[in-house]
């Protein structure tokens, strides 16, 4: 079954840019990693969000993938960033 990861994040005023090259970094590096679907980060004008997420065959390939793309994604201030904290989702369960 495959695995979906989603991060929503809120950017404060002038810090989209910041966030979209640590999206750019982690998209980089997941296309590196067997098992990736797809990846990328699209933005939500209506609501100023960035929605970045990755799609894989399956949950063993997401858990080898995250040793590789976690260390990037845990150096990135994103409380400085970001106006209220960001969702992340990580063990969706899919539905339907």
């Amino acid at each position: 079954m495959k695995h979906l990861t989603l991060g929503i994040h809120y950017p404060k005023k002038g810090y989209s840019q910041k966030i979209i090259k640590i999206a750019e970094k982690v998209c980089d590096v997941a296309r590196t990693c067997d098992g990736l679907v797809e990846a990328g980060a699209w933005y939500d004008k209506e609501n100023d969000r960035i929605i970045m997420l990755s799609l894989w065959e399956n949950t063993d390939f997401a858990i080898q993938a995250s040793k590789k793309l976690r260390p990037i994604i845990v150096k990135a201030p994103f409380s400085d960033w970001e106006r209220k904290p960001s969702d992340n989702m990580i063990k969706l369960e899919k539905l339907v």
